[in-house]
C-alpha cells in the first residue's frame, strides 16, 4: 500500500505516517510545513500509485485558537481553499480517501466546525470515508495558542509544579489517544466506510479530573479557575467497526508526563487556557 497523507507534519498526521509505516505500508508526506510546494491549497498532488489519501490537512488548533473572533475569516479561507483544491483532484483520480472530520461538525457557530460539515459532505458525495475526533491527546505540544489542553496542563505541571485553570474544569470531554485514532483512521479506510464514525474513548471525563490525574502523576498543585466551561454534548454517530480504544486516559497521560520530563521543559511555561 501506497498512502499519501495530506497534513503529514501535523499533530496526527506525524503519528499516522509512523503507525502506517509500521504496519508495513509506504507514504507519501505532503505538508506546507516541509515546502512551500506542497501547500495543499493549490498545488497539484503527488496521486500516481497512491492507493489510498489521509486528508488530515486543515486550519486547526486547540479551542483556545480555534474560537477566536479575529482569526474566523482567515480559517474560512484557508480551509475553502483546501477543500476546493483536493476534492476535485480526488474525485478525477477516484483513488479511496479518508476525510477526518470533527465532532464540532454538528456546531454551526464557528467557521472551523462549518467547514468540516462541508467536507464530510462533499466527502459523502464521491464515496469517501468520513470519521470525526474527538479531543485527541498523546503527542507533547510546545505550548503555543494552537496547543491543546491536556499537552498545556502536562507543561504546567511538570515545568511549574503547579496547574492554573481558567475554567473550573467542570466541563466533560472525551479524549482519545493518538495511538488508537491511527488505528482507527486506518481500520476505517480499509473497510471503506460509507457513513459517519467517531473515533473517541466514547468516555466523558471532566477537565477537572484530568488536571488531577496529572497532579498526582507529577505532585503538582491543581488551582481550579472561576470561570464555567461548556459541555459539547454532540450526538455521537457510531464506533468503526472493529476497532476499540487500547489506551488508557492514565496510562495516555503517564506516556506524556515521562516525555516531558525528558526534554526538560522551560520553567516560564504559559498558563494553560482551558
Amino acid at each position: 500500500m501506497k498512502n499519501l497523507i495530506l497534513g503529514s507534519e501535523g499533530f496526527v498526521g506525524r503519528a499516522l505516517c509512523a503507525h502506517l509505516v509500521s504496519q508495513g505500508e509506504a507514504v507519501v508526506p505532503f505538508d506546507i510545513k516541509r515546502r512551500d510546494h506542497e501547500d495543499a491549497r493549490s498545488e497539484r498532488l503527488p496521486l500516481e500509485g497512491v492507493n489510498c489519501v489521509y486528508f488530515l490537512a486543515w486550519d486547526v488548533g486547540g479551542a483556545k485558537y480555534l474560537y477566536r473572533d479575529e482569526i474566523q475569516f482567515a480559517q474560512l479561507d484557508w480551509n475553502l481553499k483546501l477543500l476546493l483544491n483536493v476534492m476535485p483532484q480526488l474525485q478525477a483520480a477516484k483513488i479511496p480517501f479518508l476525510f477526518v472530520s470533527s465532532q464540532l461538525a454538528e456546531e454551526h457557530d464557528t467557521v472551523y466546525g462549518v467547514t468540516k460539515r462541508l467536507g464530510e459532505v462533499w466527502t459523502h458525495l464521491l464515496a469517501g470515508t468520513r470519521v470525526r475526533l474527538w479531543n485527541v491527546y498523546g503527542p507533547l505540544e510546545p505550548n503555543t495558542e494552537r496547543s491543546h489542553v491536556i499537552s498545556d496542563l502536562v507543561w504546567q505541571a511538570v515545568s511549574q509544579g503547579e496547574i492554573k485553570m481558567l475554567t473550573t474544569g467542570q466541563e466533560r470531554r472525551q479524549f482519545i489517544h493518538v495511538d488508537d485514532v491511527c488505528r482507527g483512521f486506518h481500520q476505517a479506510i480499509g473497510q471503506r466506510l460509507q457513513d459517519v464514525y467517531d473515533v473517541s474513548s466514547f468516555e466523558w471525563v471532566s477537565v477537572l479530573d484530568v488536571a488531577h490525574m496529572i497532579g498526582e502523576l507529577t505532585g503538582a498543585r491543581v488551582v481550579p479557575g472561576e470561570k464555567v466551561g461548556s459541555t459539547p454534548f454532540t450526538p455521537m454517530k457510531g464506533k468503526v467497526p472493529g476497532w476499540t480504544p487500547k489506551v488508557g486516559l492514565r496510562q495516555g497521560l503517564t506516556l506524556m508526563v515521562e516525555a516531558a520530563r525528558q526534554e526538560r521543559l522551560p520553567r516560564n511555561t504559559p498558563h494553560a487556557k482551558v
